[in-house]
């Protein structure tokens, strides 16, 4: 297995983005949800998959 060096400033960068996107993904994904089941049966909800 190849061994990947980083910097402490590559590391807070990618360390950054990946707490940006669990919170704000997350909540995106939330609200995507939260639609789909405002439309109904969820089971017959393309949106839902």
């Amino acid at each position: 297995m190849k061994k990947n060096y980083l910097s402490r400033e590559g590391y807070e960068k990618l360390d950054a983005e990946l707490r940006d996107l669990k919170l704000r993904g997350r909540k995106e994904i939330a609200e995507e949800i939260a639609e789909a089941r405002a439309k109904g049966d969820l089971s017959e909800n393309a949106e839902y998959d």
